[in-house]
């Protein structure tokens, strides 16, 4: 199995306008699949934040691969559950 990792450059990258994530969605990602919860958003309308493609996220079913529950992930990576 291939290792996922977020690479340094990804924290560089400007967050998605348009991207309807929000703290407290239920998400899921396309490159680890399990369920998180976001607890906080490094966009740019996180005003006190430096402005970044990520997400703190809480994995509540942790990839299988993982032991860490908290995590930093892109924004575009990640999927809203409906």
């Amino acid at each position: 199995m291939i290792d996922q990792y977020e690479p340094v450059g990804d924290f560089f990258l400007h967050p998605p306008l348009d991207h309807d994530i929000a703290v407290g969605n239920l998400v899921t990602c396309i490159c680890h699949g399990g369920l998180a919860i976001v607890i906080e958003l490094y966009d740019t309308h996180s005003t006190d934040k430096l402005a970044m493609d990520m997400a703190k996220i809480w994995w509540v079913t942790k990839p299988k691969d993982r032991d860490a529950h908290i995590w930093m992930h892109t924004i575009r990576r990640l999927k809203k559950l409906n």
